[in-house]
This record gives C-alpha cells, structure tokens and sequence, in this order.
C-alpha cells in the first residue's frame, strides 16, 4: 500500500502462543491469521525461518508460499569471542542462561538439580537470566525467591558476558518446549561445551545429536537428570562433544557467514524490484 518496493520478514520464533493448545490461544491464533496471511504476501518479500518445522507449521497454516522463505540457522555467533576451550576443574557446573520464563524449560531444570542432588551426584547448576514482567509465563519475584530458598541452584540474574559464563560452566542445558534457534546452544558450541537440550524445533536444530550434545524429552525433569548425570560421569566423551561442537559452530554458524547470507537476500530483492 505504501510502495515499498521489497520486504525482508524474518521470524526468530514461534513464541508460547503457537506452543500451547489451550482454547484462548487457539482462538489467539484464528485472529492472527488474516494479519499474517497479509504480512507474508508482498510480491517482493523474503521470508526468513530459522528451523524447517517453523516453515511447515506456516506452510501448512496456509499464510506464506514456501518459495518465498530462506532458511537462516539463528543469529550467527562471533566465534573471536569464545577462546577459551578448557573446561574448569573441579565440580562440574551445569549453566542454564535464558529468559526466566517456562516455556523455557526453568522449572525442568530446577527439578533436574533436584533429582541430582538426591542421587548424591556432585555437581553445581547456574541460573542466569533475568524475569520477563511482559510475559505471562515469565517467573516471578515469590517463585526466583523460591528457587533460591530451595538451593539446588544458584541464581545469577542477568549476565551480559556470555562467553566468560560459559567459560565457568563445563555443561550448557536448555531444556526448552520450542524454539526458532537458540542463540545460547549456538554460542555453547562455540564456546566448546557440550549441550543438553530437548528433541523440540529449534534445539535438536541446533546441536548433532549424540556428537555435540544430548536430546531429551520435553517436559521431562528425570530423563533431563539422567542426561545430565553421564555427561558428568562422563568427561572425556563430555569434552570430545565440546570440541565437536565448536567445529559445528564453526561450520553452521559464523558471524560471517550469516551476514553475508543476509545481505545476498537483500541484493536479490533489489535486483528483482
């Protein structure tokens, strides 16, 4: 309507609206359709998606033509940032750095540092992320004060340095109900750590299952403990993920690279126009 003569969209993620299935979402989802149908159809557009299961879901909503999307794994991760390979020693420490809300998998992995820690595995668990007051599945101040007085983790709040957290940190664990493609499994591959994460859209994209990390269940606290209790029983195979890993993020997701995939689109679109 206005004239735009080419249109870049690009989609991070689905978000917990098209997570649940509850009816509020469901009806949620009927009265986007028609603004999404509408915001996928310039004649001159590229669609970015970072996961297959993100273009099926809209492929199959009926909202966008498939032919108009490129897929992109994440945000691209600056590999000159993450120079620190070895793991620290001592008790091995599980670091969880997201957002503070469910859909993130906060609650599973609390529950995982609980079962642990009645099987008397010796370890530590980070929890570094800040409260989303936006959200409505973000945490709240009673349940972070919760997890605190429980003590099976240790609360770091917001950490802007994510290669010198993940440097202190020997596992990452993201167990997450659903993702585009999770910048923090990106930047654990970097940073040569091995990853536990949940078979979702997003994660199992972001890791070589088995090579770099380990697949769990979603909503699966014990099977997320069990997970988590080999690699921690297990260091060499642990380290040998780490560097797969790296070489996988080096591979799939270099800063470099996901600019230069970007710009090709934006040239593409301007030739077109």
């Amino acid at each position: 309507m206005t004239g735009v003569p080419c249109l870049v969209s690009a989609v991070s993620g689905l978000g917990s609206l098209f997570i649940n299935n509850n009816l509020k979402t469901i009806f949620l989802r009927t009265l986007l359709y028609p603004i999404f149908k509408s915001a996928f159809n310039h004649k001159n557009q590229k669609i970015i998606l970072q996961n297959k299961n993100d273009l099926k879901f809209f492929a199959d909503w009926g909202v966008l033509n498939s032919l108009r999307v490129k897929l992109i794994k994440g945000s691209g991760v600056n590999l000159e940032n993450f120079d620190k390979y070895d793991e620290p020693v001592g008790i091995p420490i599980i670091c969880f750095a997201a957002r503070l809300i469910k859909e993130k998998g906060v609650n599973e992995f609390v529950a995982a540092a609980k079962i642990l820690n009645e099987r008397n595995i010796k370890a530590k668990y980070f929890l570094a992320g800040e409260i989303d007051k936006n959200n409505p599945s973000g945490l709240t101040e009673y349940d972070l004060n919760k997890i605190k007085e429980d003590g099976y983790v240790e609360v770091l709040g917001y950490h802007k340095n994510i290669a010198e957290l993940y440097s202190l940190s020997n596992i990452i664990c993201l167990p997450s109900y659903r993702e585009g493609l999770p910048k923090g499994l990106i930047e654990a591959a970097a940073a040569c750590r091995a990853v536990v994460t949940t078979d979702v859209p997003g994660c199992r994209d972001a890791i070589i299952p088995n090579e770099t990390g380990l697949l769990v269940p979603v909503k699966n606290s014990k099977k997320l403990a069990d997970a988590l209790q080999w690699l921690i029983e297990n260091p060499k195979e642990r380290f040998l993920m780490g560097k797969a890993g790296r070489k996988f993020a080096e591979k799939e997701f270099a800063i470099e690279k996901i600019v230069k995939t970007h710009l090709n689109i934006y040239q593409e679109l301007i030739e077109n126009k």
